[in-house]
């Protein structure tokens, strides 16, 4: 396992399904020896290869234990925790999560809303003057979110210099911890994001770990703690605050939802809404920005771009898997607690978080010092292409001659057959990977082993219809079958019972599931030996027959007999002359005796 890539593949637990594959937006995926393996430097971390893994061969790397060493060596450690938490634990794991954390060592917990709210203010303001024509650019690309953030990078980096030159609110809030208690302390992120742990990677001197909300939960089950019960506990005790720190967020905790961060930047300013507009899941990102061209649109244009689809809330981390509805009411129902205590309790959240109403929102005077400008450097994946004639050379490998014989059938895990021909050019895919080759191949090789056979071979279905069968078992059968096979090779779908009177022995073998071996057969002048077999069982069985009346097989016979009898005589033999050694050895223990009993009378 790569230890700097966030998500592996357990190669023992890969079942070659290439569901991964298949789902894989980026094609991020290579095929080694039939395991299907992340190649990290394709790979965007959206985590979904990990949600659809049917078998969990998709592993997402555990930093619980670079989390306890931190808690050993330094002095205070704090919780950067993502907002979309209200969505993922109920009331009383809330209450839990953070009498756990405190348990388990952390100096406190604090929300990575804050610096989301930052990063909204900063925001609204460029756009505000883009508006009135003071800064040219025309399009603006949001960078909250490290997915999104690397899809554009690596796969669409005409429009990577349209990405906001802003911190993600991750950063800015970690930054903002370490300027409020100190830059020796410990940051670790708690959110539904794998890719944070590239972020914390890559940014080490502002976030020392990222764990995922699963990892929270496996994490306490091993310590014996449970949210819930501590959480009811607290409650019980009158203790049903979340005391976050230096404070509570505000609309910051709007992020984790679609359209979220529009709504904090336009309570910030009074942008038109015409000038925003959001999509999310990678997916969604593809449609809305193929063939977009910035220098096109007459106005300036600020576009949320959000890697899961419906928002943070369900990412690929997450544990609690209720619908998107559910999810967005809790982060909604989360957000007017935060700004209630400055609110009229009478209004609507509509009124709390309308555009020109800013009364419910925290004071935000240590979020203005913080150096949120951070540059994004392009990281294009290298464009790769391939001849015309090195295609079709990849396209014969797994048989496929003609236009016709490229079925697209997407089992392989690409869209087209000529996709996989691309991949195979590029090793990231083996031809084993293409079913309908494979399935042509299997078939090639069966119909091979029938003709081949020197016995009469016959497969039939639960209504003793055949399936195949080969020329010899239909020249068991007579000169009129024979022909009859001639006009329709391996008699398909042709009624056993109207071509064989020992039907009955299928029969008995269907409904019993006992294989029946070896029985002489009565057919004509002809005496055929046979064996009749379970393919599977109660729906397909199978026969092999020969004729042991044809000369050449009496002959086999009689050696086979001869050798037979032979080994039976040996091994007859072989215990006569046992009994008798064993006989002779006690005699002569007996006279041995005699002999020295009479010597010693003697003296």
């Amino acid at each position: 396992m790569d230890s700097l890539n966030p998500i592996y593949t357990e190669k023992t637990e890969c079942q070659d399904c290439y569901k991964c594959l298949r789902e894989c937006t980026v094609k991020a995926i290579r095929v080694i020896d039939g395991h299907a393996q992340v190649v990290p430097e394709l790979c965007i971390l959206c985590g979904h290869c990990v949600s659809v893994c049917p078998v969990g061969a998709k592993r997402v790397r555990n930093d619980v234990g670079k989390v306890k060493y931190l808690l050993e060596r330094r002095e205070a450690v704090y919780v950067s925790l993502a907002p979309s938490f209200a969505s993922e634990f109920s009331e009383n794991e809330q209450l839990g999560l953070f009498e756990g954390l405190r348990k388990l060592g952390f100096a406190g917990v604090s929300e990575t809303a804050l610096g989301a709210e930052a990063v909204s203010s900063s925001l609204a303001k460029s756009l505000k003057k883009n508006e009135r024509g003071e800064l040219p650019l025309p399009l603006y690309l949001s960078s909250a979110c490290p997915t999104a953030v690397e899809y554009i990078r690596k796969y669409q980096p005409s429009l990577s210099p349209y990405l906001t030159e802003l911190s993600s609110p991750l950063m800015a809030h970690a930054q903002l911890l370490r300027r409020l208690y100190g830059e020796k302390i410990g940051v670790v992120f708690i959110g539904p994001c794998i890719s944070k742990k590239r972020e914390a990677d890559t940014r080490p001197e502002l976030i020392d770990a990222s764990l995922t909300f699963q990892e929270v939960r496996n994490w306490f089950a091993t310590e014996g703690l449970s949210m819930e019960q501590m959480g009811i506990l607290r409650r019980a005790s009158r203790q049903a605050t979340l005391s976050f720190v230096p404070r509570r967020s505000g609309d910051g905790s709007l992020y984790p939802l679609h359209g979220g961060m529009i709504r904090t930047i336009q309570n910030r300013s009074d942008l038109s809404s015409d000038l925003c507009t959001s999509f999310s899941g990678i997916r969604e990102i593809q449609k809305g920005l193929e063939d977009f061209d910035p220098s096109q649109i007459s106005s300036p244009l600020f576009v949320e771009l959000l890697a899961c689809a419906g928002g943070c809330v369900n990412g690929p981390g997450c544990a609690r898997k209720t619908g998107t509805l559910v999810k967005r009411n809790q982060v909604f129902a989360y957000n007017l607690e935060c700004l209630a205590p400055k609110a009229d309790p009478a209004c609507g959240l509509e009124q709390h978080l309308g555009a020109n109403n800013t009364q419910g929102l925290p004071p935000e005077a240590d979020l203005e010092e913080l150096e949120l400008s951070f540059r994004w450097e392009i990281a294009p994946v290298p464009e790769v292409h391939a001849r015309e004639e090195h295609i079709r050379e990849a396209l014969s490998k797994v048989g496929k001659y003609t236009r016709d014989d490229e079925l697209n059938c997407g089992g392989c895990g690409y869209d087209t057959c000529r996709d996989f021909a691309f991949a195979l050019l590029q090793k990231k895919a083996e031809p084993t990977m293409c079913v309908s080759y494979m399935r042509k191949l299997a078939q090639k090789k069966a119909d091979a082993l029938l003709k081949a056979m020197p016995t009469g071979v016959v497969v039939v279905d639960e209504g003793l219809t055949i399936v195949e069968c080969n020329q010899n078992f239909a020249r068991l059968l007579g000169k009129e079958i024979e022909e009859l096979y001639e006009t329709k090779p391996g008699l398909e779908k042709a009624s056993l019972k109207k071509l064989v009177p020992f039907v009955d022995l299928f029969e008995t073998v269907l409904e019993t599931g006992i294989d029946i071996l070896e029985k002489d057969i009565r057919y004509g002048e002809k005496i055929l030996r046979g064996s009749i077999f379970t393919v599977e069982r109660g729906r397909y069985v199978g026969g092999i027959f020969q004729d042991i009346t044809l000369p050449f097989i009496q002959k086999d016979r009689i050696i086979e007999q001869a050798e037979k009898i032979m080994r039976k005589q040996l091994s007859t033999v072989q215990k006569i002359a046992y009994l008798l050694g064993e006989n002779a050895a006690e005699s002569e223990v007996m006279l041995n005796t005699i002999i020295q009993s009479f010597g010693q009378e003697g003296r």
